[in-house]
């Protein structure tokens, strides 16, 4: 719901479309059926499985941060429904996203496996785990991510050869993750993900500052990408004008003062440095990252910004402030989905 009424506000304030000229299905995946659909797109679209699926069931249960539910959990089931739906879809391709705790603990890898499995019939499949930043995101957040196409057109693309040869590597990479201890699974990838040279590796790569006492001016380091700095992107002169910018917690602790720029060992009060990029963007419990050098949490508006979001986006006034940070942090770094879209798009055409 906090989602759909985002979607509906930006699409209104910058194309000027009619909310309600939006073909949205405003309910639980659980209860959305292929005639639901059909009467909401296009003509022939749905019979003629030209269109794709894209989604990240919620994923709290996966979640190293979580209770570690898993399948059981009442989030945890919505990705085997969101896989049940593709197989009953049948779209020329599917993208699903979520967390990598997905793969690091060997009950949540056999369910993986037993998901991959559904869909081993119909479609060829790819897995892997993309950092926001080795995409030029300031943000530390990796996730674990899986494309699919149908069978029937990665013949028609491929040849046969070749569709017998993912069909291989995909038993095999089910195999691997049905282990009670999984090796790294890159070399079960076939298709051409996302790369861009600039910032691969950018965690180990390049000298990152560690702390500083809060209320310090540390100098910027030489030899830092400016695009993964939080200072150079997140904190500019220019967000003060912008929406969203006043929205922030307003409650106050004297941990404010008191805990390090850079400092993000605990498992709360996570506070920035400004030399170098965000932890993780993950906001439940009103528990939003610490601004490097101001007694306070971060604002909606800089949240946007760690995740990539355009400044011209905006969140209406009508969201609590719980739910507005929750919608942004749930999400897909921007500038990360148009990457994977752009693979997507590059192997159909």
């Amino acid at each position: 719901t906090d989602f759909i009424t985002g979607f509906k506000h930006g699409h209104s304030k910058l194309y000027g479309v009619n909310p309600q000229d939006i073909n949205l299905f405003e309910g639980s995946i659980e209860t959305i059926s292929k005639s639901i659909v059909r009467e909401n797109v296009s003509s022939g679209l749905i019979d003629n499985n030209d269109f794709g699926i894209i989604g990240g069931p919620p994923c709290p249960d996966f979640s190293n941060a979580g209770k570690n539910l898993g399948k059981d959990g009442e989030n945890g089931k919505l990705t085997g429904i969101f896989v049940d739906i593709i197989n009953d879809f049948h779209p020329k391709f599917f993208t699903l996203e979520n967390v990598k705790g997905l793969i690091q603990k060997s009950t949540h890898r056999k369910y993986l496996a037993d998901l991959l499995y559904k869909l081993s019939k119909e479609y060829c499949f790819d897995i892997k785990v993309l950092n926001s930043l080795d995409y030029g995101i300031p943000q530390d957040r990796e996730r674990l991510f899986v494309v699919g196409f149908k069978k029937s057109f990665i013949f028609d693309k491929l040849g046969y050869a070749s569709l017998i040869e993912i069909e291989k590597i995909n038993l095999q990479l089910i195999i691997e993750l049905k282990k009670e201890k999984s090796s790294s699974l890159e070399k079960f990838n076939w298709f051409s993900w996302p790369v861009n040279p600039l910032y691969t590796n950018a965690r180990g790569r390049f000298p990152w500052p560690q702390r500083t006492p809060y209320g310090g001016n540390p100098t910027k380091p030489d030899d830092l990408p400016n695009s993964l700095l939080v200072q150079d992107v997140v904190f500019t002169s220019s967000i003060e004008n912008l929406p969203n910018q006043n929205d922030v917690f307003k409650a106050y602790s004297d941990k404010f003062n008191i805990i390090d720029e850079g400092d993000i060992t605990g498992k709360s009060f996570k506070r920035l440095h400004r030399w170098r990029f965000s932890p993780t963007a993950a906001y439940g419990n009103n528990e939003v990252h610490l601004h490097p050098y101001k007694p306070r949490r971060l604002s909606v508006r800089e949240v946007m910004r760690i995740q990539s979001v355009p400044d011209k986006f905006e969140l209406p006034d009508n969201m609590t402030l719980s739910s507005k940070f929750k919608t942004i942090s749930n999400g897909v770094p921007v500038v990360l989905a148009k990457e994977i879209a752009q693979s997507i798009s590059n192997f159909i055409e």
